[in-house]
């Protein structure tokens, strides 16, 4: 079931006195309230969502089955949420970066010079995380310097420009 989740999105903070959580949305374009059944942090706890509202922007305060109070809510602040990609068709044909995880990274020569491990996304931009060899690289996801290629899984890197703009 792991290969079928998606994270969209995670918990930031509590909503109020009775429980609720804000949950900041990784998922453009879709709207958070047909979430129902949800799996909580690195151990995938199952909730189902009983209430959602939206706030501003990307985010929601959505009241949890297994978050009954405030100190309950405390413990699941930075704890991303996910998925079963399966019971939304919204999400069935999509591709997300979390599905381009450990991805192969190719210079203009198409050598491997990494992986793609880990992505943040600061709403201005995407910063990809490149694992070359034993060292970690941040980089940002715009066109100029890498870039997703379909037919060839993998991302596509100018090499010369990567080097400038690493992290």
């Amino acid at each position: 079931m792991k290969n079928n989740l998606l994270e969209i999105g995670k918990i930031v903070r509590t909503h109020g006195i009775k429980g609720a959580v804000k949950i900041i949305s990784y998922l453009d374009g879709v709207n958070f309230s047909i979430f129902k059944n949800i799996f909580i942090g690195e151990k995938f706890v199952p909730a189902q969502i009983t209430k959602c509202q939206p706030l501003n922007n990307d985010a929601y305060s959505i009241v949890v089955d297994i978050i009954p109070n405030v100190e309950t809510a405390e413990k699941f602040k930075n704890k991303s949420v996910f998925v079963n990609r399966e019971d939304y068709a919204e999400l069935k044909e999509k591709v997300y970066l979390s599905d381009l995880i450990n991805k192969p990274v190719l210079n203009e020569k198409g050598v491997e010079i990494g992986t793609m491990i880990d992505f943040d996304d600061y709403g201005a931009s995407i910063i990809l995380t490149i694992r070359c060899g034993a060292v970690d690289y941040q980089v940002p996801f715009v066109d100029e310097i890498i870039e997703y290629n379909a037919d060839l899984d993998a991302f596509l890197i100018n090499q010369q420009k990567f080097e400038d703009v690493r992290v």
